[in-house]
């Protein structure tokens, strides 16, 4: 049965970036398992491409908490979810250990927006997507040390760059890695602008087709994409074991 009052679109959209995350990762653990040749993927034009697509995700995910009845639920379960798979990739593949991922941000983001929500919904929803995206450009190159846009940034102090806890809030250490890589700063402003898009997508003043399913497959992932995410490394994981040996 259809659910009449769904935003199909942006479940539709989930849907088709989660898939779009489960072939990069194949990739990668193509070049890290078997030595493939597509390091290609990881740079360049692909990698701003891989940075859209992530971004695309966050924003949908900050737009679905104005949809939710429980953010402080959500973003518990999220965390719980994201420090269980830090642990089990610090057992089984520690050189490629999810230190803070996506689901890291994500959950941190939505305990925020539910701690910040009374604040957040005096701002206008378009200034506040506005200056949400400025934000997320402006800090883009924060964890490589700088702040500005283009040609006009400037160096932030080394003091910054410390631990793993300064590594979350976007200020890593020279030692610091994480296989998946997304601090608060600067995805959180990102996240932050969706949740005002999201403001009157449940309004619905958005476009009809928005709210219109074209894709049951597409919609059926972005509504399973927490469940695809934390179960694709490990199917991909097992597959690529399997294989190994002919290589």
């Amino acid at each position: 049965m259809i659910e009449r009052n769904r935003i199909w679109f942006l479940d539709e959209t989930r849907g088709l970036f989660i898939l779009l995350m489960v072939l990069h990762h194949a990739a990668y653990d193509g070049v890290f398992l078997l030595g493939l040749p597509f390091d290609f993927l990881f740079t360049g034009w692909f990698g701003v491409i891989r940075t859209f697509f992530a971004g695309g995700f966050v924003l949908i995910s900050g737009a679905a908490c104005r949809f939710s009845h429980n953010n402080f639920r959500r973003g518990g379960r999220c965390l719980l979810l994201a420090y269980g798979l830090s642990l089990v990739t610090a057992l089984v593949v520690p050189s490629q250990q999810i230190r803070f991922g996506v689901l890291h941000l994500l959950g941190f983001a939505m305990l925020l927006f539910a701690v910040l929500q009374p604040l957040l919904d005096r701002i206008p929803p378009a200034w506040g997507a506005v200056f949400g995206f400025f934000l997320f450009l402006l800090c883009q190159s924060v964890p490589m040390g700088r702040l500005g846009l283009g040609p006009w940034q400037i160096a932030l102090p080394t003091f910054l760059y410390q631990n793993a806890f300064t590594a979350a809030l976007g200020f890593p250490g020279p030692h610091y890695f994480s296989a998946d890589y997304f601090p608060l700063i600067p995805w959180l402003f990102l996240f932050l602008a969706g949740s005002f898009l999201g403001v009157p997508l449940g309004r619905r003043e958005g476009p009809c087709w928005l709210y219109r399913q074209h894709s049951r497959f597409l919609a059926a992932a972005g509504q399973k994409s927490l469940w695809i995410y934390l179960v694709h490394q490990p199917v991909l994981f097992s597959l690529f074991f399997l294989i190994r040996p002919q290589f």
